[in-house]
């Protein structure tokens, strides 16, 4: 492992209700859309009180609507303008949090409405794209990041408002400006058994 390099971390998330609205936000490192709770940088420019509820439309109209598509923060993917990606009215650029390669990093999320379900977590080097763009999906799918315990899914108690975890980097990324996601799959969804909503 190599401790000079470290893995700089551009935070946002990425919220998916199958059948309710978003509940919850990644406090810990923050969430593009929750940063300002946390930063006074983002306080004076990026205040969205919406931040708990990114459930990219809500159910109908992601999957009924948009076949399943989401933005990569939890806006509608349809939705103009966007305010949360790259080049965004709330879009800041600042690096949030830094880590070491291969580190296993905390990672805390706040549900206002616990839902159940699992969280996952993934991670993309933008700049190995192109530093002008923001991460794509399926950049954000080649780093699926395990939790500490091993799996790459967190089973979520009932009884949790604030939910720890730690997470673990891969090894051989770093990166100057790297994006992470949350996702949360509800356990009160329903639908078929093929991941993209539960039974």
């Amino acid at each position: 492992m190599l401790y000079s390099s470290l893995i700089l971390i551009f935070i946002q998330y990425f919220y998916i209700f199958e059948q309710c609205h978003g509940h919850g936000y990644l406090a810990d490192p923050p969430a593009r859309s929750s940063a300002w709770l946390f930063d006074a940088d983002f306080a004076t420019c990026c205040q969205y009180y919406n931040h708990a509820q990114m459930s990219c439309g809500g159910a109908y109209y992601q999957w009924a609507v948009q076949g399943g598509k989401c933005s990569i923060c939890g806006e509608a993917h349809d939705i103009k303008p966007r305010l949360l990606g790259r080049g965004d009215a709330m879009y800041l650029g600042k690096i949030v949090r830094t880590y070491i390669e291969g580190s296993f990093i905390p990672v805390t999320v706040v549900l206002t409405a616990n839902h159940r379900g699992v969280f996952e977590f993934r991670l993309c080097n933008i700049e190995k794209n192109n530093l002008n763009e923001d991460a794509t999906q399926s950049c954000l799918d080649l780093n699926l990041l395990n939790i500490v315990h091993g799996s790459t899914k967190y089973f979520v108690e009932p009884t949790f408002t604030t939910i720890h975890v730690n997470v673990s980097l891969p090894a051989s990324l770093t990166c100057n400006h790297c994006v992470f996601q949350w996702k949360y799959i509800t356990g009160n969804s329903w639908g078929v058994a093929n991941g993209k909503a539960c039974v």
